[in-house]
């Protein structure tokens, strides 16, 4: 392979230091860790040596990479150069480049440098990562791969067609709550537990000798119990609103002809575009909170709104319905159904039985390992009917104006659009219970579709599933025919 010439370019000198910050991180954790009163002198000094290690590895392999990477770009391509031990050269068409994403965390911010990252037409994942480079040679970058042929005629946006200022991200960070977040904080509250920088039982000992609380029991475990389950809820809330508010922070999206354009972040900055194309369908969500006061969220099933990046991304972190509405047909045409089909009645039954089986053998373990008194568990049995009920009458689907409408769920509200251009596969299951029933299960398979998240309409009657598949089969055939046509 032949060494790139004079007029490749290196990444920024200080590509390194985001190579080895992780490695310096968690070499000061693994050194405050072997720092405990239980933790022996071999295992000190072992979690040290391997630490050192890894600083000793991670910084020769970054400086490496960094001199073995060259990169060269013009208006009519991309060309990379790279590898320690398996030299690559890359050659990416402009032409077929899709996105050119620019992303800059809080370290990259600080430096000065930034990532930029290249997908293209033929795939989901990232093509080229150039990490990292100065903030004006990214902006270069983005504006000389922006002038290929399937760009060039691609006028800038005149408007911003949705943003949310300063006062709407903090409303809608009141509506988050982060588990991640909430767990990551206990992984480090009981690392302090075990390094006995925190006592609880002192700290409780404490409130109650100042008069906080009033000591009812010989023990405090049930006032421990009690502070646990309202600091869980008030961590997970406040890491919600904080995560929420360092995301979408001066969000804001625009629409050319042809593409998505999206810059947001506040410690990370993120901006990137998207073509019409490469979305795959919208879901529309909501829990009960932000449904009370009318508030929704409008995500994009995608091959990868930013680079590297597939499943769902959020076009409207936080919007009105006409909002919603306002936008979401200029990126992919569609009218609402004036009615829905609710799946079948016997979803109830289904729901109620699985429901009420799960509450019983619970009942019955906590019984056998606790004590009897988990037998006042089975009063929430008639609670069971209930949510079957709600999860019949949140559970409809139409087909209409080609594209195909799922409402589904209680809580996390979810409301799917499926254009029929976008259709991969259908498949329709039958579990034990459901074929008892005369039930199935329509699953609607689309490019970049999530293994957790996809579109699907439970409990559909056997006859319907059929009938459903056969029209959406008819629907693309005869779109498929008129493109085939517009080629002829």
């Amino acid at each position: 392979m032949e060494a790139p010439s004079e007029q490749f370019l290196r990444l920024h000198p200080l590509t390194f230091v985001h190579s080895v910050f992780l490695s310096i991180v968690a070499f000061a954790y693994s050194w405050l860790t072997s720092l405990g009163p239980e933790t022996t002198q071999f295992s000190s000094t072992a979690t040290l040596i391997f630490a050192i290690i890894t600083i000793v590895i991670a910084g020769p392999f970054a400086i490496a990479k960094f001199i073995r990477f060259r990169y060269y770009a013009t208006s009519d391509e991309l060309i990379i150069y790279y590898g320690v031990f398996k030299r690559v050269r890359r050659n990416i068409p402009a032409e077929r480049i899709q996105n050119v994403a620019i992303k800059r965390n809080l370290l990259s911010r600080i430096l000065g440098t930034a990532s930029v990252r290249i997908e293209t037409a033929g795939t989901d994942q990232t093509e080229g990562n150039l990490s990292y480079v100065g903030a004006r040679e990214a902006q270069r970058l983005k504006d000389l791969l922006r002038t290929s042929k399937n760009t060039v005629n691609d006028p800038p946006p005149d408007q911003s067609i949705f943003s949310m200022p300063l006062r709407r991200v903090l409303v809608s960070s009141l509506y988050q709550f982060s588990h991640k977040i909430t767990l990551i904080l206990f992984t480090i509250f009981f690392q302090l537990l075990s390094l006995e920088i925190i006592d609880v039982r002192a700290t409780i000992d404490y409130l109650v000798e100042r008069g906080y609380f009033q000591e009812t029991v010989s023990n405090h475990w049930p006032l421990i119990t009690s502070l646990s389950i309202i600091l869980t809820v008030m961590t997970g809330w406040g890491a919600g609103f904080i995560q929420n508010l360092i995301r979408f922070y001066n969000f804001k999206i625009e629409l050319t002809p042809t593409k998505i354009q999206r810059r947001f972040g506040l410690f990370t900055l993120q901006e990137g575009s998207l073509s019409y194309k490469r979305v795959q369908s919208f879901l529309i969500r909501s829990n009960p909170v932000m449904r009370f006061r009318r508030w929704y969220r409008l995500e994009l099933q995608t091959l990868g709104l930013q680079s590297g990046e597939q499943g769902f991304q959020p076009a409207m972190p936080f919007a009105r319905w006409s909002e919603i509405l306002d936008l979401a047909p200029k990126i992919r045409p569609f009218t609402l159904p004036e009615s829905y089909t609710s799946v079948s009645l016997r979803t109830i039954q289904r729901y109620s039985i699985r429901y009420s089986w799960v509450i019983i053998v619970s009942v019955a373990l906590f019984c056998l390992i606790w004590s009897t008194n988990a037998l006042w568990g089975l009063l929430i049995l008639p609670i069971v009917f209930l949510i079957a009920l709600l999860q019949y009458q949140r559970h409809h689907w139409a087909f209409y104006d080609e594209n195909l409408f799922i409402h589904r769920r209680i809580l996390s509200q979810q409301f799917w659009i499926i254009p029929v251009e976008r259709f991969q596969a259908f498949e329709i299951t039958s579990s034990f219970f459901q074929r008892r029933l005369g039930l199935c299960t329509l699953i609607v398979d689309t490019a970049g579709a999530g293994t957790m998240r996809y579109p699907r309409i439970i409990d559909m009657r056997r006859g319907d599933a059929e009938r459903l598949t056969e029209d959406l089969n008819l629907a693309f055939q005869r779109l498929e025919g008129k493109h085939s046509s517009s080629f002829d």
